[in-house]
């Protein structure tokens, strides 16, 4: 089984876009972690800005990031979010969407409870792989 979850990035905007999309959809904001609330300090980001949060209305669900700025520019401001059941279907893909691209974050277990890894294929398509198993 896969799930897609857009995650939308805002460079110091994520606070405004989570505002802005709660008056328009009318949903709520259901997690939101600052990058300062990291176990550890994320090169690039400012501390204040929005590391993760989810949104949900009308039975979506969106993610939401001000990112780091150097990764996620205007016009480079989607990746592509996709959990997956097992840690073997997990590496099979990461390794062929690595293929002719580049890891931006090596799969590991992370502090959150999952195994995370983020590649950049080779058209520059971002893609975050999430199991909730741990390696």
């Amino acid at each position: 089984m896969f799930k897609l979850t857009p995650y939308l990035f805002f460079a110091g905007r994520c606070e405004e876009a989570l505002d802005f999309y709660s008056v328009c959809f009318g949903g709520v904001v259901v997690t939101k972690q600052l990058f300062k609330d990291a176990p550890q300090v994320i090169e690039g980001a400012d501390p204040n800005w929005v590391m993760h949060a989810e949104f949900e209305a009308f039975g979506m669900k969106i993610m939401l990031s001000d990112g780091v700025v150097a990764k996620e520019l205007k016009g480079n401001n989607v990746a592509l979010s996709l959990v997956v059941g097992s840690i073997e279907e997990q590496a099979r893909l990461f390794e062929k969407l690595s293929s002719g691209g580049h890891v931006m974050v090596p799969l590991a277990d992370t502090y959150w409870g999952a195994c995370f890894g983020k590649v950049e294929d080779k058209f520059g398509v971002r893609w975050m792989l999430t199991c909730n198993e741990v390696i």
